[in-house]
């Protein structure tokens, strides 16, 4: 099977202090994207983001293939 990526996810549909949420064992968490990276793994690059997660504080590396950026419309769905 040829792959035309050679990453898996994409940085350009993030930019650095982007509003995105996630799900964490059926939580939802939020947070703003601090930076952006690629990581090697199973031979292939993967892109991560570094995010800083609102409730708790601190920050967490989230597959980017897992984040949703926050629009004005979701700002009442999220719940911290």
């Amino acid at each position: 099977m040829k792959v035309e990526s050679t990453t898996f996810g994409k940085k350009s549909k993030f930019n650095v202090g982007d509003l995105v949420m996630w799900t964490d064992n059926r939580a939802i968490r939020s947070g703003v994207i601090e930076n952006l990276y690629n990581k090697e793994m199973g031979g292939r690059k993967v892109v991560f983001a570094g995010v800083f997660e609102f409730s708790k504080g601190k920050k967490f590396d989230v597959l980017c293939l897992n984040l949703k950026k926050i629009h004005k419309t979701d700002v009442n769905k999220v719940e911290n």
